[in-house]
């Protein structure tokens, strides 16, 4: 339970302690104010006997007694004894009282003054005597008692009203405590009824959600000895967990791990139980499992709960098969790599030989024995000569290309201006052959390999001089455009880099129909014969081969007799 709970409770419970308290403050002040209402009479009715008393001993006398009744005088006698006791009581009962203590004190010293002619004489007497003076003290004496009884009574009235407003007050605040306790306690009891009703929702959701998932869910609660854990015991299961592991989850809640099959109890997989409630951290396995004697590989995922741990896991047998497939594809894929770098190295070498061979066979039989064949027999010759420079020039295209499939990148800034200038400067003698104009703009640096990106172009501007018509004057403009978005690009791979700078080269040669636009760069693929236009048929797929390799695009746009444009998407910052 945490704090946001448990705060509306602990609020109610302080009201609460608050009323209690005000209660009882309430009723202490209420035992005090009964006590001060006691004392206060006491003191009022001491003044009153010290008064009735005072007037018995003004009233008795020594002469009368004698003569008269001696009962009815005793009794007097007997209330005029008491005076200095009632003056003794009443300086104990007011000692409290600073004010009331001096009055009392001038009320004895008077009444100590005249006390043993009043136990002598009565009023007539000492009225009789010529004392009447004495009256006026007597009257003093009667006035202060009577002032000390009113003082009182206004005290006791002052205490009332006093009581009555720390009684009031005490009942408002007792009343709002007691209704803010109570309406906080209605309004938690309300939306703890609320959550509740929305946790047992949630629980049915979530156990709902864990049932029909495909996903097994396992919940383990560690089992302890001396602290040392021991044993795990299931907590949950879901219905998954009978299509993975053959187990019916009733059978197995609330079951220990040592109480099942010895398929579940792997040393390996409980240490890394272990370790996930032990250490806290979160654990990603595969582990092979046997269902039913069938082995099964199982992604499992551990994270702790509690003094426990979560297991979730789901079958990936298909994946590991796949995996398999794709190692044996790889290993496939390696052999045939190598099997290609074999053949690079024998079409440099083994193949060429005889190419070599055969041409210079030829020629040494053109020039030795030219006298003893026939025109026939020249033209042979002459046209296996050809055959093998075509045969040769096939296998230089087919290396270039394969290396260009097995040998890694070398990447670095290259300026493109540089490059497209020693490609000019190596078609130099065609360019001047055709007395072709090459217009190249100022072209920016990249990222790609130099080779490479010199063959893209070789390719390209020399494509452009070979096919134009016989008697156009070749001319080829290269330019750059500003950066393009890769959105803006077809089929484009959100993969691939994000913006890419273009290159155009544009010609004015034969053209072609677009509809052949994807099978020129395939290989050996011609739109035109050989007797028309020399080639190999693997110049564009080298164009496209070098343009992957750069994660690039190429577009071409032509029509016929109207030249073509190559349009060539290289990245702003390759990452390749």
């Amino acid at each position: 339970m945490n704090l946001k709970t448990i705060a509306p409770y602990l609020l109610s419970f302080l009201l609460l302690v608050t009323v209690v308290f005000i209660d009882r403050s309430s009723f202490n002040a209420m035992q005090e104010y009964i006590g001060e209402v006691d004392h206060t009479r006491e003191v009022i009715t001491s003044l009153e006997r010290l008064a009735n008393h005072l007037k018995s001993a003004q009233i008795y006398s020594p002469s009368y007694a004698g003569i008269s009744r001696q009962r009815f005088y005793q009794l007097y006698k007997q209330e005029a004894d008491s005076v200095s006791g009632d003056l003794v009581r009443l300086q104990y009962l007011v000692r409290a009282d600073t004010a009331q203590a001096r009055r009392i004190v001038a009320i004895a010293r008077l009444i100590h003054q005249h006390l043993p002619v009043l136990m002598q004489y009565n009023i007539v007497e000492i009225i009789r005597a010529g004392e009447d003076w004495r009256l006026n003290d007597l009257y003093v004496i009667h006035s202060a008692i009577n002032e000390a009884i009113q003082l009182e009574k206004a005290q006791l009235l002052a205490q009332k009203e006093n009581l009555d407003r720390s009684t009031v007050i005490s009942s408002r605040l007792t009343t709002i405590f007691s209704i803010l306790a109570i309406l906080i306690i209605l309004l938690t009891f309300g939306m703890n009824l609320v959550l509740s009703r929305r946790r047992r929702w949630l629980e049915g959701f979530l156990e709902s959600v864990l049932n029909t998932s495909r996903n097994g869910v396992i919940c383990y609660q560690a089992v302890r000895e001396k602290n040392q854990i021991v044993d795990f015991r299931i907590l949950f299961a879901n219905y998954a967990t009978h299509e993975l592991l053959d187990a019916e989850p009733d059978l197995i809640i609330g079951k220990n791990l040592t109480e099942l099959p010895p398929v579940w109890q792997d040393p390996e997989v409980l240490a890394r139980f272990r370790s996930v409630v032990e250490s806290g951290q979160p654990q990603q396995f595969e582990s092979l499992y046997r269902r039913n004697e069938e082995p099964i590989w199982l992604y499992v995922v551990l994270g702790r709960l509690n003094d426990g741990l979560t297991a979730t896991f789901h079958d990936i047998t298909e994946l590991k098969r796949y995996q398999e497939d794709l190692q044996l594809n790889i290993h496939q894929l390696s052999r045939s790599n190598e099997n290609l770098q074999q053949f690079a190295y024998v079409a440099s070498h083994d193949l060429q030989e005889p190419l070599r061979k055969i041409q210079s066979f030829s020629s040494l039989i053109v020039s030795r024995y030219r006298d003893q064949i026939d025109e026939d027999g020249k033209s042979l010759l002459v046209r296996l000569q050809h055959s093998a420079e075509r045969m040769q020039r096939l296998v230089q295209g087919l290396l270039t290309y394969s290396r260009l499939t097995t040998q890694p990148l070398r990447m670095a800034p290259v300026n493109l201006s540089a490059v497209l200038s020693e490609v000019v400067s190596d078609l130099e003698v065609i360019i001047q052959e055709k007395q072709a104009d090459i217009i190249i703009d100022s072209l920016p640096v990249v990222d790609g390999d130099a080779v490479q990106l010199r063959q893209l172009f070789q390719n390209l501007l020399s494509n452009a001089l070979k096919f134009v018509a016989p008697d156009v004057k070749p001319r080829v403009n290269i330019k750059a455009r500003p950066l393009v978005k890769a959105d803006e690009l077809p089929q484009y791979d959100h993969n691939k880099p994000k913006r890419y700078i273009a290159i155009e080269v544009h010609d004015n040669g034969i053209g072609f129909d677009l509809k052949y636009q994807e099978r020129i760069f395939q290989l050996f693929q011609r739109l035109h014969g050989r007797s028309q236009y020399e080639g190999t048929g693997i110049g564009l797929a080298v164009c496209r081969k070098v343009i992957d390799n750069h994660q690039g695009y190429i577009r071409v746009n032509s029509r016929p007799g109207k030249g073509t444009t190559f349009t060539v998407y290289l990245p702003e910052n390759s990452s390749i």
